[in-house]
């Protein structure tokens, strides 16, 4: 958390100056409300909760960035500081207000279809949100008017390193269309072809053994000592180092896991007496318990997109732009379960929760996006569809790249300290935050054209 924050710190202040240490008090009055949220609910802070926490700290100033890029654009029209100011937070507020609720959406499901842990995880994520819209809509616009009321500041002075840019993103559709395709389709291939691998124990049942030993060793080694004491078939995967292992069997009876636990342990110290193995974890859940969080899981995500849909649709009053957002977050939901699959990850409950924060991240971009185009149709009615939506892209281009910046930096940080139990899931994140900067840009925008096309080929 601390190298995460710091990092988000460091970016805003250099970027932004003084509108960035603005947002850091903001940012420490959101860890602090947090905070206090949980002791008010009584909530116990889990390994899952630390991680919603710190993807809310990266959450928390893209709201930041949306009214700074707003305030930017007023004072190159040539306003005065106050109006730039009062203008920014006003045409920012509607895209804040329908990002958070999407994600909001999603936290809500993984709440209800979660259990233990991820709830923890839903919490400290809906409880940063909502602490964050306050902070970023009310607490930094209070700390602006003080210090313009007493002269503190005159000027916003922001470094601008992304330009605004002329491309035609919309052009490239086709393009862009097969190489998901290609990345998808591989994806594919390896969830089929692992097959119950795929999964972790959460759903699909049995024990999980995690040793440790002071000398590395490899996986053929590990199989050979097991095959001596019948447990040929366990599922051996590497956990961090070549020194630490997890070893999956699928025992459910007590007298199965005793037996199983006892030939583990006599296999290794036989064999390994020199690497003084060590049983680190150890973790069991029944056929009947996996199965059902498994379909769990997979209503969560379902019902998430399907809220997400509508949500988007009714803010926009148009069902194919709820439809293509919705399409573009199913394509980062895919595109992370298949990178994890081809880097053979298993998929267990904490990767959904990864998997609904990115349902839930994914739409922001977009619906930044679609504010931009609603408010572009109403300025540019000679122009068409296609022209507005480029245009709206290359004008929200750096606030798409920046807002997603500081989430990686958190993700990253989560994937360099966060340990190996978070480990698959801060890889889950981190493809699918980068599949959303792409998919927003050149999937769910691009997918509004091409559904016109069909649906309405003389306007096309």
């Amino acid at each position: 958390m601390i190298a995460g924050t710091l990092l988000v710190v460091l970016f805003m202040v250099g970027y932004y100056w003084t509108a960035g240490a603005v947002a850091v008090i903001a940012l420490g009055l959101n860890f602090l409300m947090i905070l206090g949220s949980l002791g008010y609910l009584g909530a116990t802070l889990t390994l899952p909760g630390i991680a919603g926490m710190l993807l809310t700290l990266g959450m928390a100033v893209d709201a930041n960035v949306l009214i700074y890029e707003r305030i930017r654009e007023e004072l190159a029209a040539g306003r005065p500081l106050r109006l730039a100011v009062d203008a920014g937070y006003e045409k920012a507020f509607s895209a804040i207000l329908d990002s958070n609720v999407t994600t909001v959406i999603a936290a809500g499901f993984l709440y209800g279809f979660g259990t233990g842990p991820i709830r923890g995880f839903a919490t400290t994520l809906i409880a940063g949100l909502i602490a964050s819209m306050f902070t970023a809509i009310f607490v930094t616009r209070v700390v602006f008017d003080l210090l313009i009321n007493a002269g503190v500041i005159k000027s916003l002075p922001m470094a601008n390193l992304i330009k605004v840019s002329n491309v035609d993103f919309i052009g490239k559709r086709k393009i862009c269309y097969a190489l998901s395709a290609l990345i998808i389709g591989a994806g594919a291939v390896a969830f089929v072809k692992r097959g119950d691998q795929r999964y972790g124990v959460d759903f699909t049942g049995g024990m999980l053994q995690e040793y440790r030993l002071s000398q590395s060793v490899t996986a053929e080694q590990l199989r050979t000592t097991l095959e001596k004491v019948g447990l040929g078939t366990a599922t051996i995967q590497q956990f961090g180092s070549p020194t630490e292992w997890l070893i999956r069997t699928p025992d459910n009876t007590e007298a199965e896991i005793q037996q199983t636990l006892a030939r583990t342990h006599e296999a290794l110290q036989s064999d390994y007496a020199d690497a003084n193995p060590e049983m680190a974890r150890f973790e069991q859940v029944g056929p009947t318990v996996g199965a059902n969080l498994r379909q769990k899981a997979w209503l969560a995500l379902v019902w998430s997109m399907v809220g997400i849909m509508v949500y988007v649709g009714f803010r926009f009053r148009h069902f194919d732009f709820g439809a293509a957002g919705v399409i573009a977050l199913i394509h980062d939901v895919v595109v992370a379960a298949g990178m994890l699959c081809l880097l053979g990850r298993q998929i267990d409950m904490i990767v959904i929760a990864g998997l609904l924060t990115i349902a839930g991240f994914s739409i922001n971009d977009t619906i930044v996006i679609y504010d931009r185009v609603r408010e572009n149709m109403r300025l540019n009615r000679k122009l068409s569809l296609t022209e507005v939506i480029n245009l709206s892209i290359n004008e929200t281009l750096g606030r798409t790249l920046l807002t997603s910046l500081t989430v990686i930096f958190q993700v990253g940080a989560l994937y360099w300290f966060g340990g190996e139990v978070l480990r698959d899931f801060s890889l889950c994140l981190l493809f699918g935050f980068i599949s959303g900067v792409y998919s927003t840009v050149y999937i769910a925008s691009a997918f509004v054209i091409t559904w016109r096309k069909f649906t309405e080929p003389k306007r096309a």
